[in-house]
């Protein structure tokens, strides 16, 4: 019996091995997984320099890893095992109450040579550079007269903490050393931190459950507190101005990289006014530009892929600009807005156009002169509005000037 039994191991053992080397030959390769929201690594190029330098060997790691047959099914079984020990995360995503997701490690900046990989702490030198070139680029915008307002988007670990059983410490001494040192330099900035926490705790849906992004109606929360914190709080849109588009089956990037698999799904909400067809989104590339949405704000091609925040003024460029069509035909001249931003802010766009145009740059992607670039496009005012990740985990802040 005990023959039988170690012959069937070995037969399935051996079926299991060899079964899955022939599938991984037989399978096509995939070059992107909608899952992850991500790019695959195919079968590397093989030629002298990159065979010394040893980058054939890492890229054939990585790409089995990402090529391997049934891939998915084990990320999940993976993130599974990892929530069956009791450790309420998967891959440094936090699972929370309701099925709130949200990344707890990135990998931190420290300087240009060196980062703290795979924490949930950052570097508070690195935090207070970036603060410094806020506080450097106000006083340089103020002596031209042109107003800058900051908005450092809270995370969503900063704004859901109270859904897991994780300390908010972190995201607490981060706030207050963002709120301390833009008030000691005289910066507007907004802090959205309390009263996000507190729509949050009531039930409001201001964060996605499975993005890391805030949702429509943060970003109207945001809206409203930049416009009020340029005295412009009377000419805020209300929400009865605008109709709810909602769109089903929203898996955001927070989804892809914890593998749970099972976590219902995000409704993405576009908020719709009659008038959005007036506005027109362009790209501005060197002496090139091409219009990119030609009436409004959404790129409908996006709402049936994953990426459907994507949709928002058709995800990430480097430069973009949105304008009033109608009353340019009419000849008027709107006042012109600078938007430093990461894509926190595209979703955001659709209410400040209706007061500005729009001069909008990608702080992320290394627009960071923002001084040369408000008097290159004439801009009257500057909005900064990232992400507070990016102030931890790149350098785009202390590049600003």
């Amino acid at each position: 019996m005990n023959r039988k039994i170690n012959i069937t191991i070995t037969a399935l053992f051996l079926v299991f091995l060899f079964g899955f080397g022939i599938a991984f030959w037989i399978i096509p390769d995939t070059d992107f997984s909608p899952e992850e929201n991500r790019a695959l690594q195919t079968f590397p190029s093989v030629n002298a320099e990159n065979w010394l330098d040893g980058k054939v060997s890492s890229q054939l790691i990585t790409y089995y890893s990402d090529q391997f047959p049934l891939r998915n099914g084990f990320v999940g079984l993976h993130a599974l095992s990892e929530l069956g020990w009791g450790r309420g995360e998967s891959n440094g995503v936090l699972v929370g109450e309701g099925g709130q997701l949200a990344v707890r490690r990135f990998d931190a900046y420290l300087n240009r040579s060196e980062r703290l990989e795979d924490t949930d702490h950052y570097s508070s030198a690195h935090v207070d550079r970036g603060l410094a070139s806020l506080v450097s680029l106000h006083k340089t915008l103020q002596s031209k007269g042109i107003p800058l307002c900051v908005l450092l988007a809270p995370r969503t670990v900063d704004v859901t903490a109270g859904d897991f059983n994780y300390p908010s410490a972190i995201s607490d001494g981060l706030d207050a050393t963002i709120e301390n040192a833009m008030q000691a330099g005289g910066v507007n900035s907004v802090e959205l931190m309390a009263t996000f926490r507190g729509l949050h705790e009531a039930g409001e849906y201001v964060y996605y459950r499975t993005d890391h992004h805030w949702t429509t109606k943060g970003a109207y929360t945001a809206y409203t507190a930049v416009m009020e914190s340029w005295g412009m709080g009377d000419q805020v849109l209300p929400t009865d101005d605008f109709t709810v588009r909602e769109i089903p089956d929203f898996f955001g990037t927070t989804h892809s990289r914890a593998g749970l698999f099972f976590i219902p799904p995000d409704t993405l909400e576009i908020w719709e006014a009659p008038d959005d067809n007036r506005y027109t989104v362009y790209e501005v590339s060197g002496e090139t530009t091409k219009t990119v949405i030609e009436s409004g704000f959404i790129s409908e091609k996006y709402l049936s892929e994953k990426d459907k925040y994507g949709a928002f003024l058709d995800g990430t460029h480097r430069m973009l600009f949105i304008v009033d069509k109608e009353a340019a035909a009419r000849g008027e001249t709107r006042p012109r807005l600078l938007l430093a931003r990461d894509s926190f802010a595209n979703s955001m766009v659709p209410f400040l156009a209706r007061h500005f145009d729009i001069c909008m740059v990608n702080l992320t992607g290394g627009m960071t002169n923002l001084t040369e670039l408000c008097e290159t496009y004439d801009c009257q005012r500057v909005l900064v509005v990232c992400n507070r990740e990016n102030l931890i985990a790149s350098d785009c802040f202390t590049q600003i000037q």
